[in-house]
């Protein structure tokens, strides 16, 4: 069933009275109709020529538009028409579009329908999107992994290494070197990276990812437990002297093996053979110890997470226009206010700009500078 919708309108010619006939689309769909989607960047999308006269305009009509690999939804309000009367047309075409796609292929994204006042303003939108793609190759997993690590994600650090291992000891390696490959978020994860991926046309990543995704779910049935012989007396000598969670995050940070949730089992059972054997204080020691890095392992996969998903927030933030909007981003991604993203903005500036693309790096310095505005005032 197809997406896209036109209809045929019956129209008058405001220049010489002729009844004019026109086929208008009314529901676009980016991935069915790329000729339709070109006439809307051109300007050329749903324009009427009498063939009376020979004049030509627009046909004055709303359109829904949708684009599936972006995952967005913008509705065109019709010109001149009162708020109720197209927020009306925009419900029924929403409905329509919902139901051509199948239940299994709807997605959240479908319920939050953006505004755009013109055809203009849409092909603007789209325009700064393309321009924003094009000031951001495509890179492959490794390539991301050899940049300075201090500015890579761990999980994408994680996914390159993951995907260079040859042998078995190689594999084990990494998911020592890499606990949060095996944290239970972390397939949700790359799914997500890698529709980013499929939106940013970055298909060489896409599938890294998910062939990543392939090689964890063979892990995880396969597995053998960690071995306590695996973990280093010296890290667990350390970790017992450690005497403040500052030492704890240094150590983790020496040992990240240590932040494998199996070690969380291991050091429970270390905890009941104290208990056992009498020795209350150095159950009740390494008790501390294991609380403190069951913390610091929940801190990384939480960060981790938001790691993956501040890409989404900043080009969702960069491809809206409007106060309203705005807010409506930031009420789904309140992280934007956080100083990592101020920072990601910044690059991402200095990105478009080397690029050549001044207007977007112009834009996202204005973004920035509002989002600082808005935490200033938050915090005052």
């Amino acid at each position: 069933m197809p997406i896209s919708y036109q209809e045929q309108a019956n129209l008058t010619c405001p220049s010489c009275g002729a009844d004019v006939v026109a086929a208008i689309w009314l529901i676009l769909d980016a991935q069915e109709q790329p000729m339709a989607v070109e006439a809307l960047r051109r300007g050329e999308l749903n324009r009427v020529v009498c063939p009376q006269c020979g004049d030509h305009g627009p046909a004055g009509a709303p359109l829904l538009f949708h684009d599936g690999l972006a995952r967005q939804v913008v509705f065109v309000v019709a010109p001149g028409m009162a708020e109720h009367a197209w927020r009306d047309q925009a419900r029924d075409l929403h409905a329509l579009l919902v139901g051509a796609i199948p239940e299994e292929q709807r997605r959240p994204y479908l319920a939050d329908v953006d505004i755009a006042q013109d055809l203009d303003g849409l092909a603007r939108r789209l325009e700064r999107m393309q321009r924003r793609r094009a000031a951001q190759p495509a890179e492959s997993v490794a390539d991301r992994a050899s940049r300075d690590d201090t500015a890579q994600p761990p999980l994408l650090l994680a996914v390159a290494a993951l995907l260079d291992a040859q042998t078995p000891e190689d594999l084990q390696r990494v998911l020592g070197e890499y606990p949060v490959l095996l944290a239970p978020a972390t397939d949700l994860t790359l799914a997500q990276l890698a529709d980013v991926a499929v939106e940013q046309r970055a298909h060489d990543v896409a599938e890294s990812l998910q062939q990543a995704r392939q090689v964890l779910s063979q892990v995880g049935q396969v597995r053998p437990p960690i071995a306590e012989t695996e973990l280093p007396a010296a890290a667990l000598r350390a970790l017992m002297q450690a005497t403040s969670p500052a030492e704890v995050q240094e150590l983790v940070q020496h040992y990240p093996l240590l932040l494998h949730p199996q070690v969380d089992a291991l050091l429970a059972e270390e905890i009941e053979h104290a208990l056992d054997s009498g020795h209350d204080r150095l159950a009740s020691s390494l008790e501390e110890r294991r609380e403190a890095v069951a913390a610091l392992r929940a801190a990384a996969i939480a960060q981790q997470s938001t790691s993956m998903n501040l890409e989404e927030a900043i080009e969702a933030l960069l491809s809206v226009e409007g106060e309203a909007a705005i807010i409506e981003v930031l009420d789904h991604y309140p992280f934007l206010l956080d100083e990592s993203a101020l920072h990601a903005l910044a690059q991402f500036a200095a990105v478009a700009r080397a690029s050549g693309d001044d207007e977007l790096a112009d834009y996202a310095i204005d973004c920035r500078e509002m989002l600082r505005h808005i935490r200033d005032r938050l915090a005052g």
